[in-house]
């Protein structure tokens, strides 16, 4: 039984894209791959009526196959290449296993509210750190990923519309395109303005403690000669 038209026309978009990027004239067997894929296109397209269906399931299976095994295509023709040294970053932070570090406000609060005022303090300082840390690492990894999000936000949607596999990369698009704190989409601008706003109250805050654990320890904060 054939897949729906509009699945259809994915898969067949999946594997003209694939077949783009493997046309290389430096790589016999990547443009080798190219050619055979652009083949079992035409093929499907142009097949009688009869033939059609089989056409078609020849060519998706060959095209979700080349997908499924993109790591093994030459490094420098790998669909989403760009991405590996974020997710390499990603990896490294662990922040998959991290979700419990970014409590909801009301947790936070709840979390304080039997606290005496010293110690209230310091859990606040900890929370603030946690969610500064997120904003700050939200935007790092964004800003290393702005030349490449695009084309790989196209990549992952062609492949889930196409019904493939989206792979690990499908999380990490969507972990630097949607980085705001609650998981929703409001303004951007509006937005970074809170994240700005409430990351200079912290720094004003740790400034404040800096200098008092200074004068705790007895150190003189260096200054500019």
């Amino acid at each position: 039984m054939m897949v729906s038209l509009t699945r259809s026309e994915a898969v067949i978009q999946l594997g003209k894209r694939l077949a783009k990027q493997l046309d290389a004239s430096d790589d016999l067997l990547a443009s080798w791959m190219a050619h055979d894929i652009a083949q079992k296109i035409e093929d499907a397209q142009t097949a009688t009526s009869r033939e059609k269906e089989e056409a078609h399931n020849v060519c998706a299976r060959a095209i979700f196959e080349l997908w499924e095994h993109r790591s093994a295509i030459p490094k420098h023709l790998q669909p989403l290449r760009e991405l590996g040294p974020i997710v390499r970053t990603i990896a490294s932070m662990d922040l998959d296993q991290a979700s419990y570090r970014y409590y909801p406000e009301v947790l936070r609060r709840a979390a304080t509210a039997e606290a005496d005022e010293a110690t209230k303090k310091w859990l606040e300082l900890a929370m603030g750190l946690d969610y500064s840390a997120r904003v700050l690492i939200s935007f790092a990894l964004r800003s290393a990923a702005q030349s490449s999000i695009s084309d790989a936000e196209a990549w992952v949607e062609l492949a889930r519309e196409a019904g493939a596999d989206e792979g690990y990369e499908s999380p990490v698009v969507r972990f630097i395109r949607d980085n705001n704190l609650s998981g929703e989409k409001p303004d951007e601008t509006e937005k970074w303005e809170e994240r700005l706003s409430r990351l200079e109250g912290f720094a004003e805050l740790s400034s404040s403690l800096a200098n008092e654990l200074r004068e705790e320890l007895g150190v003189k904060k260096n200054e500019d000669s």
